[in-house]
């Protein structure tokens, strides 16, 4: 499949988001990130997060929320602290380590 083929599948799977080609993506259950289109499937073809090959599409956020040391949420919705991070096509990796 193709990057566009890969965020379609990916939607029609995932009970949450809809998500577009070259979203940033974040998982809940390992601090990556990535593009979405990175997602990879695991051993019964479902779509697991690239760096951590353990969670589901329900762990994948278009912003870490979670992390307070990046990102804080006021009346208005959530905000980067510092200049966002954003995911490198191709090279899923991990957020840096928190305070």
């Amino acid at each position: 499949m193709n990057a566009k083929q890969t965020v379609e599948w990916l939607n029609e799977r995932d009970p949450i988001n809809q998500w577009s080609l070259d979203d940033d993506a974040f998982c809940r259950h390992c601090d990556g990130v990535f593009k979405i289109q990175d997602i990879v499937r695991d051993r019964d073809g479902d779509a697991t997060c690239p760096v951590c090959h353990a969670a589901s599409p329900m762990d994948f956020r278009s912003a870490p929320w979670w992390r307070e040391d990046l990102m804080y949420e006021d009346g208005a919705g959530c905000h980067w602290i510092h200049e966002p991070i954003k995911g490198i096509a191709g090279r899923p990796r991990s957020l840096p380590p928190g305070d």
